[in-house]
């Protein structure tokens, strides 16, 4: 039995036409820059009915990439000898 294929959505057709009309192969983070709602979903999809074809390509890309990091701030730190003092 043969599996039913779920129809591209408008999004997927929308990145097959801007791909057809580009010079050259793009980057999903390309596409993004055009169309912010676009994922690899759509173009697993594009690329699973042979509309599309991926490769792999060395880029240079400019990357923003989140991290731990240790933040400081001073600690107010009264008189000892004050406290000695009031103490007593």
């Amino acid at each position: 039995m043969a599996k039913k294929e779920r129809p591209l959505s408008d999004t997927s057709k929308t990145i097959l036409e801007f791909l057809k009309e580009s010079d050259e192969a793009l980057t999903l983070a390309e596409i993004k820059e055009k169309f912010p709602e676009a994922n690899s979903a759509h173009l697993t999809a594009l690329r699973n009915r042979d509309l599309v074809v991926a490769e792999q390509t060395e880029k240079e890309v400019t990357t923003i990439a989140k991290r731990k990091v240790n933040t400081y701030s001073a600690v107010e730190i009264e008189n000892v000898d004050e406290e000695e003092e009031s103490a007593e």
